[in-house]
């Protein structure tokens, strides 16, 4: 956007629109004033208020003619809104790893990290200090009192808190943010309107049944399912003999359930070679094999005749990310993960074989082996299926000194970024961009919520086999616009599908927290708990459906891979579209 220098009525006015913007939402990620003024700086022309006047609004409601021009016009947060959100310290609005900043030397540690590093890089460029430098040290030393403060990490007390008599808010850096964030909602906002014409499209062009009718396959249940745990050892591979230890370990070892059907033990005589199918699943980002829902789409998929592997990936789980809080690392997975990941199915697979053929009578299907990942659990399946990263572009991408597009503001990229981090070592970064960690006996994806921005319409081309993604409208850690909708579109495989739900996020967690920001007097959360819970399970029905229509060329469940299937059985609160393609304005 560009301005003419002369036309300081539209500065002023532009002035005040900032304002009202940056009080309206914005500022939730700019937590900065200082101990008497707040600037707000375009150019040589500035606007302030003073913080008591902030203070005694959101302390007594208080609206003087200072803040007046801009509380009165708001129309986003009425005011109780926004004193409760500048009040509300981060432990009480937000759990698991973003909740962990909120503790003072957590957030020390990560600042000081490459991640913590790259936030403090941006948020100094839009926060700046008085004499108009990088804010990015003042930043962090009010972020680490606040935190410190029994009050906590709210917007107030980083206000209170900043280092210097005044705090100027770069306007124009501000402003192409607030405009990448409103061009990404709008794109979210025609992407699921388009995705609900398109399905209906979809559906009246599907076999004409009554597709309602269709037995769930998440409620049936053929097989008793046997639990066992294998702990893996990789040789080949060195690791932290301890987080935040320099010594390595001479071996990688890690451990994996496998759930399997009882089936797997029938007769010699009643099963033939090869004839079970297997699944692995790859864990988010900071979680681990024993999540709650993980292990229920575990056993659910083994009741139904799937051999399923369960993966703990040392190094980005729940494990190491609470190793954080404790001091032993700087940041919540190692970079080695992107590495790391993708060769962990790799050896599973391979000792699977070894099992297979001394302890299974050879009736694991190996040779076609699906993949299901959240989160970076999906960056690590689309991996393993043979995409690679687009160095050259993620490390665009990852530049702070160039302007906020749209494509920049995502969340997604604090991760993904540190793949860079191994550029250090040629040879390793090597394998990110060479196709080695591709396993060809992955031959079904099914990645939820996954991390993909790293790979680019160059990697994610390389996939061959077919590729299910899933994605939520509200998804504000691994934005669907951002994210999912260009990995689908970049694929070239015929087999690939793309669902869309309403009104979820990353986690069912992040998605209550959403729902009850955007309609608190409502029960929307009682009413998301039960519609999250349908689409769990059909969730589940689906992956049962694409491994044995993909995995076993059983065409008898190819209508649950249309639109009239999601269209009919969908809940109405979280309702799911599939999509086949992608129009060409997406």
């Amino acid at each position: 956007m560009r301005f003419k220098k002369n036309n300081s009525k539209s500065i002023r006015r532009l002035l005040n629109a900032a304002a009202i913007a940056l009080f309206s939402g914005v500022a939730a990620a700019l937590p900065a004033a200082s101990a008497e003024k707040m600037y707000f700086d375009y150019g040589y022309l500035n606007r302030a208020i003073s913080t008591a006047s902030l203070e005694a609004f959101v302390e007594e409601g208080t609206v003087n003619s200072e803040l007046a021009p801009y509380l009165n016009r708001m129309s986003v947060f009425s005011h109780q809104e926004l004193q409760q959100f500048l009040n509300t310290p981060l432990s009480a609005s937000t759990t698991g790893v973003l909740g962990q900043f909120s503790n003072p030397f957590v957030l020390s540690q990560w600042l000081q990290a490459p991640t913590g590093d790259l936030v403090l890089d941006t948020l100094g460029a839009l926060v700046q200090t008085q004499g108009r430098q990088n804010g990015r040290q003042a930043m962090r030393g009010a972020l680490v009192a606040a935190a410190a403060d029994p009050g906590g990490l709210s917007v107030m007390n980083v206000i209170r808190f900043y280092p210097t008599e005044a705090v100027r808010l770069n306007l124009p850096n501000i402003l192409a943010l607030a405009q990448s964030i409103s061009a990404n909602r709008k794109a979210t906002e025609r992407l699921v309107g388009m995705a609900i014409e398109q399905s209906k499209v979809a559906a009246g062009l599907d076999p004409s049944i009554d597709y309602s009718a269709l037995p769930v396959l998440s409620d049936m249940a053929q097989f008793e399912v046997i639990k066992q745990t294998l702990t893996l050892q990789d040789r080949s591979r060195a690791s932290r003999a301890s987080p935040g230890s320099a010594s390595r370990q001479q071996h990688r070892t890690y451990a994996a359930d496998l759930y399997l059907p009882s089936s797997l033990h029938a007769p010699s005589k009643s099963l033939s070679p090869q004839s079970i199918p297997v699944m692995v699943i790859s864990h988010g980002y900071g979680d681990s094999r024993h999540l709650t829902d993980t292990v229920t789409l575990a056993r659910q998929l083994a009741a139904s005749g799937f051999a399923v592997a369960v993966l703990e990936h040392v190094g980005s789980n729940r494990d190491y990310r609470a190793n954080l809080s404790q001091g032993l690392t700087q940041e919540s997975f190692e970079a080695m993960t992107f590495i790391n990941r993708p060769l962990d199915i790799k050896f599973l697979l391979d000792t699977l074989e070894q099992k297979n053929s001394t302890e299974f009578q050879g009736r694991l299907q190996l040779e076609r082996v699906g993949v299901i990942g959240h989160s970076l659990g999906g960056y690590s399946a689309l991996a393993a299926a043979g995409a690679t990263i687009d160095i050259e572009r993620l490390q665009s991408q990852c530049d702070p000194t160039t302007e906020l597009t749209p494509t920049k503001v995502n969340m997604a990229l604090l991760i993904q970024c540190r793949a860079l981090e191994l550029s250090a070592s040629p040879e390793t970064s090597q394998q990110l961009a060479d196709g080695r960690l591709k396993d060809e006996r992955v031959a079904l994806v099914i990645a939820l919520a996954p991390l993909t921005n790293l790979f680019g319409s160059q990697g994610m081309s390389q996939i061959d086999v077919p590729v299910v993604i899933m994605g939520g409208a509200r998804d504000v850690m691994s934005p669907i616009v951002l994210e999912q909708m260009h990995a689908f579109r970049w694929l070239q495989t015929p087999h690939k599908y793309f669902y869309l739900a309403e009104n979820t996020a990353h986690t069912p967690e992040m998605s209550r927290f959403i729902l009850n920001l955007s309609q608190p007097e409502t029960d929307i959360i009682n009413r998301f708990d039960q519609s999250e819970r349908d689409l769990f399970k059909l969730t589940v029905s689906l992956a049962i459906a694409h491994g044995k229509v993909h995995l076993l060329d059983d065409a008898s469940y190819q209508p649950y891979l249309t639109s009239a299937y999601v269209n009919a059985v969908s809940p109405e609160l979280t309702r799911l579209h599939l999509l086949r393609t992608m129009p060409p304005e997406f």
